[in-house]
């Protein structure tokens, strides 16, 4: 795919028809969103507002430096569905749907989507955004190549990163999707270069440190520090979700598979473990960029099976986990050691994989176009592979108790 200048992208809007710029509702808790926002026109304000029920229940403004910029709407009511509006110099840039999250002990429904590898390019269009719209998620996690940078020619430098991503975020099904509802997101491979993993930053530093630049300004953290872009959440009270960072800290991908190889840093790690073990959810949803095992080449968890395999064991007893994946652009419902299932979802929209032989622990396969759902409503999860066409072409209901680790 060719690289696109960012004025063939633009969408103009706005009260006097000249302001143009993208935006998206990030990380919604239950008392506040986070606003990223492009600009067309550097150095102008930008104000938002959430109303609900027709009332005006929050308001901030930020004067951009340059051209990007974010800012956090507080005050929220939980679990409210919000209509955001965001005006560049007066004009509106975006409107979005997105509702906050419920409170940790609200035991309604929820339905959250999941989604992984999307090109711009017209070679992938197909009806699946619209689909994914239509299944009314509360948020969409995407879990990786979102956008792809490395390719046609490859993103090198922040204004080349900054080209890609505005490509994304501009796109008519994108931005219809960023205007459905809040999204949580995490890179893998594409928004750098092609499977980089901890040599990136000795061998590429310049291009690593303007991928990550530019990851941030388009997906603003609460956190402080940059370097933590992992992180949870609860979603009511029968879901809290891990957001893992599976190439930041990663070793090498053919380094000797020991205790030295690590996949996820030690801080993070341990992170994963206490949190999910301590977790009073009855679902634990872990999303991970890549696939457990069961795919092609080393760079996924199946190069790393020391680590992965000490992750396993710690969960034991745990009830309630579910780990979700992308990255191998096919469908998939597997199952690993202990009883651990796997979830293993896209592309959104790029070019399909070819999955390697089955083994018994692969329960199904499709491969095709492809979304996840995962409706909770009490002790019971169901995970759904949802089809271009709308098909709901897989569907698993699974008890709490059905996702609990054992030794054998």
């Amino acid at each position: 795919m060719r690289a696109v200048g960012a004025s063939a992208w633009l969408v103009t809007c706005g009260d006097n028809g000249t302001v143009a710029g993208a935006t998206a509702v990030l990380d919604p808790d239950p008392s506040s969103v986070m606003i990223a926002i492009w600009s067309e026109r550097p150095g102008v304000l930008v104000e938002a507002e959430a109303t609900a029920g027709g009332m005006t229940v929050a308001t901030g403004q930020v004067l951009l430096e340059g051209q990007l910029g974010a800012l956090m709407l507080t005050g929220l009511p939980p679990d409210t569905v919000h209509d955001v509006t965001v005006r560049i110099a007066g004009g509106v840039a975006g409107v979005h749907r997105v509702r906050t999250a419920p409170r940790a002990d609200d035991p309604r429904p929820v339905r959250v989507a999941i989604s992984a590898d999307f090109d711009p390019s017209p070679a992938f269009a197909s009806g699946l955004i619209d689909e994914v719209i239509a299944a009314e998620p509360e948020i969409v996690i995407s879990i990786g190549d979102f956008p792809y940078t490395d390719n046609g020619p490859p993103a090198m430098t922040v204004a080349e990163y900054r080209e890609r991503h505005l490509e994304l975020r501009t796109h008519p099904p994108v931005r219809a999707l960023l205007a459905s509802c809040g999204m949580y997101a995490i890179y893998d491979d594409h928004e750098v270069r092609n499977d980089w993993d901890g040599r990136t930053q000795i061998d590429e530093p310049a291009r690593y440190a303007a991928a990550l630049q530019v990851w941030d300004e388009f997906f603003p953290l609460r956190a402080p520090s940059r370097e933590i872009r992992y992180r949870r959440w609860r979603w009511g009270a029968h879901l809290e979700c891990f957001l893992l960072d599976c190439r930041r800290f990663r070793s090498a991908n053919n380094a000797v598979d020991d205790a030295t190889k690590t996949m996820l840093g030690a801080a993070q790690h341990q992170w994963l473990i206490d949190g999910v073990t301590s977790s009073t959810a009855t679902f634990k949803l872990i999303l991970t960029s890549i696939p457990l095992d069961y795919g092609t080449g080393d760079d996924h968890w199946a190069s790393f099976t020391t680590e992965r395999d000490a992750m396993f064991a710690a969960l034991v007893g745990t009830p309630g986990v579910l780990f979700a994946s992308g990255d191998q652009h096919w469908f998939a419902a597997q199952r690993h050691a202990f009883g651990i299932r796997e979830l293993q979802i896209g592309p959104l929209g790029r070019g399909l994989g070819t999955p390697p032989p089955a083994v018994p622990n692969v329960l199904f396969r499709a491969v095709r176009f492809n979304a996840g759902l995962i409706d909770i409503t009490g002790d019971q999860l169901t995970m759904t592979g949802l089809g271009a066409d709308g098909e709901r072409f897989y569907a698993e209901t699974v008890s709490a108790d059905d996702l609990t680790p054992r030794a054998p």
